[in-house]
């Protein structure tokens, strides 16, 4: 119990800090497209490697690291699905939704496409070690 409490304090101060720190850019940045940049900042994913490599090792660091890339690139769908809902229903919060429904859709098809490659790489390179 004690290592799930340290676990979630040091996520809490780790990723609180970032998101912070990409609030406070935001804030100061006049140019706003530039400054959404910072809203996308990796801060969890970072926080979450880290606490993983600590606690369970290189392997399971690196399964969080694989979802957080499907969530990345599901973000940007979500992102892109956020702009076109809302220029099409004129309604932010329906809008804002649907669009962390495409995050979570297509989230789970960037696993599932990503464990592909992997796999399809990994038997590539066994059969070109064994020739």
């Amino acid at each position: 119990m004690k290592k799930e409490l340290k676990d979630l304090a040091l996520r809490f101060v780790l990723g609180g800090t970032a998101v912070s720190a990409c609030y406070i850019f935001l804030q100061l940045i006049p140019w706003k497209s530039f400054a959404g940049i910072f809203a996308a900042f990796p801060a969890v994913m970072a926080a979450a490697i880290i606490i993983t490599g600590v606690f369970e090792g290189t392997k399971q660091a690196a399964d969080v690291a694989l979802g957080a890339t499907a969530g990345m690139l599901g973000c940007t769908v979500c992102v892109i699905s956020a702009m076109y809902f809302m220029d099409y229903l004129q309604n932010w919060g329906l809008a804002l939704v649907l669009s962390l429904v495409t995050w979570v859709i297509s989230s789970i098809i960037f696993i599932k496409i990503i464990h592909e490659f992997i796999d399809h790489a990994t038997t590539e390179n066994k059969q070109n070690l064994n020739s």
